[in-house]
């Protein structure tokens, strides 16, 4: 019978995506090895192109939910098949409970060390300890070496969504008003907390520089009504500019992604999937820090504009930017000029 392996890694958006490229490398290097990997559905596009990856939506807010939908869960994927081993790329509360279910039936696991002590030298107030930690692709190829599977992991990697959703994103261009010979940069200007965004106030100033200086269409990235309403500002602002955010499946976006020619956004989600895309990048940082192993993959300094440490010694105060700001003024992100991006940007597309 062919080797089967169970792969967990529930969630964020970016982290599942981080996944590819060590699935990737699996696939290359042990094909007849099969995946089952369980996360959440929307996220099974970024795994479309592995022809030996079973993707099992979990739905922890219906039927997965609570201790008796994991039990539930834990029956569905036991009917799939057996497994030669699980290996919890995640590391929490759910995943530890499946992976207590399987030990009861025999099935050997191994779990992702997510480097917690050093991430908190690295973060906490006084004393820092500076250093560069392995990046999360890096971590789960380690998981998957202690589970008997010696990877590397390829850089540049770039994600290849199924084709069938090339219609629907020559449809939504074909609506839009795109000047030729413009450069298309993608303007991603939001993450999951506040310690992690740039003012957004300076997003139009930033827009009337470029629009200025160079040739260029800009599509606007986001997701969720907040931001879809504050992006809806900006085009109010300047028309030209193509609001993305609600308009395209996850699949079509990631096709947008890669036709672009480079993304502005911060320490996000966004941020993987357009370096995973095999596109420029640049991110902007404050309370977060690449050393802490979550920079856009396979990209350099080149991609990174932050406020140095030797300016600021607080940085970073968090691992994720979802604790309060010690100074209070959150000048990692406000000390970060207009000028400044606009010339990075400028430098990215030429």
């Amino acid at each position: 019978m062919k080797k089967s392996l169970l792969l967990l890694r529930f969630s964020a958006m970016g982290d599942v995506a981080l996944l590819a490229p060590v699935v990737q490398a699996f696939a290359l290097r042990y094909p007849d090895v099969a995946i089952t990997l369980v996360t959440r559905q929307k996220f099974a596009v970024f795994f479309s192109q592995f022809p030996n990856v079973r993707v099992v939506g979990a739905d922890f807010d219906g039927r997965h939910k609570g201790l008796k939908g994991l039990v539930q869960l834990f029956n569905e994927l036991r009917s799939l098949r057996p497994f030669n081993i699980l290996v919890d790329a995640h590391q929490n509360l759910r995943s530890g409970v499946l992976k207590a279910f399987f030990q009861l039936i025999g099935t050997s696991s191994v779990t992702i060390d997510k480097g917690r002590a050093e991430k908190k030298e690295l973060t906490r107030k006084e004393n820092k300890i500076r250093r560069q930690l392995p990046h999360t692709v890096e971590r789960y190829a380690q998981v998957f070496d202690r589970a008997g599977f010696a990877l590397q992991p390829a850089q540049p990697f770039r994600l290849r969504p199924i084709a069938t959703v090339d219609e629907e994103l020559t449809t939504f261009l074909s609506q839009q008003t795109i000047a030729p010979e413009t450069r298309w940069l993608g303007i991603a200007p939001f993450a999951q907390h506040e310690q992690k965004m740039w003012p957004f106030e300076r997003v139009a100033p930033l827009m009337e520089q470029l629009y200025t200086n160079m040739p260029v269409t800009i599509f606007l990235f986001g997701g969720g009504s907040q931001e879809l309403a504050k992006l809806k500002t900006l085009q109010q602002q300047y028309p030209q500019a193509i609001l993305v955010a609600g308009k395209l499946s996850l699949a079509a976006e990631l096709i947008l992604i890669q036709r672009l020619n480079g993304m502005l956004c911060m320490d996000s989600g966004n941020m993987h999937l357009a370096a995973l895309s095999g596109i420029p990048v640049l991110s902007i940082w404050g309370a977060t820090h690449p050393d802490a192993g979550f920079g856009p993959w396979g990209q350099g300094d080149e991609a990174i504009l932050q406020v140095p440490t030797d300016v600021l010694a607080c940085r970073p105060c968090s691992v994720f930017g979802n604790k309060p700001c010690w100074r209070g003024d959150l000048a990692c992100l406000h000390m970060i000029s207009v000028d400044a991006v606009a010339d990075r940007v400028r430098h990215m597309l030429a």
